[in-house]
């Protein structure tokens, strides 16, 4: 359920009408977590794939483009997204395998890769496979090793 403003298809709802009360995002009842940050929202479903709509100026959806979506959108195939977190244009996942995934806006280095490109892709973060938790700020990202 979401609802608010709604200017950039973030509600996921297909269109960009603001809503004052909850409206059901489609009729799928298999969403298991959610996140969203930066005109965007992301969220998992119970078989652990991963989804994301709403505003994609800086490649936050993950789509390898920059288009924006206003309906829930399918990032590639993989079933073992675990965690989600978004923050200012970026988005970050955890997989079941604890490695951690970036992308999106990076001009203060928030995306943890080791440089200021912005990837309009999942990118992993180091070779660790010990995150637990992720959470994106404005403009930095703070993650928890087991």
């Amino acid at each position: 359920w979401s609802w608010g403003r709604n200017s950039q298809g973030q509600l996921g709802l297909g269109n960009t009408t603001y809503y004052s009360s909850p409206k059901q995002v489609g009729a799928l009842t298999t969403w298991l977590r959610i996140a969203s940050g930066g005109y965007c929202t992301l969220a998992i479903k119970t078989d652990g794939t991963l989804w994301i709509w709403g505003y994609n100026a800086s490649g936050q959806l993950g789509f390898s483009n920059i288009t924006n979506y206003s309906s829930p959108k399918q990032v590639g195939a993989l079933t073992n997204w675990l965690s989600i977190a978004a923050g200012n244009y970026i988005s970050a996942s955890i997989k079941t395998d604890g490695t951690l995934w970036t992308w999106g806006y990076n001009n203060n280095g928030q995306l943890g890769l080791g440089n200021t490109t912005s990837y309009s892709s999942p990118k992993q973060v180091g070779a660790l496979t010990t995150w637990s938790s992720v959470s994106g700020g404005i403009y930095h990202t703070i993650g928890l090793l087991y």
